[in-house]
């Protein structure tokens, strides 16, 4: 059975009941298959890297102004003193 699932001795395994059933998966099986379900909800040509880091690199810059914002606040202050 191992051979037929690819799994090597001492591979961890993923054990669930479905339909009263005990089903197993290895990692990597089960990798592929939630792979496979996410990929049908991208879109065709999108680029998931492309949109996390767009998001990211917009996210930063958010963090930066308010930082730089702090800062000033802060430098007039101590200024004002």
């Amino acid at each position: 059975m191992r051979e037929e699932m690819g799994v090597k001795p001492g591979e961890d395994l993923i054990l669930h009941v479905e339909n009263g059933e005990l089903r197993v998966r290895s990692w990597l099986q089960n990798l592929r298959r939630v792979q496979a379900e996410l990929s049908a909800l991208k879109k065709p040509g999108e680029s998931v890297v492309d949109e996390f880091l767009k998001e990211r690199r917009e996210e930063q810059l958010r963090s930066d102004k308010r930082l730089d914002r702090l800062h000033a606040e802060g430098t007039t202050r101590k200024r004002a003193k």
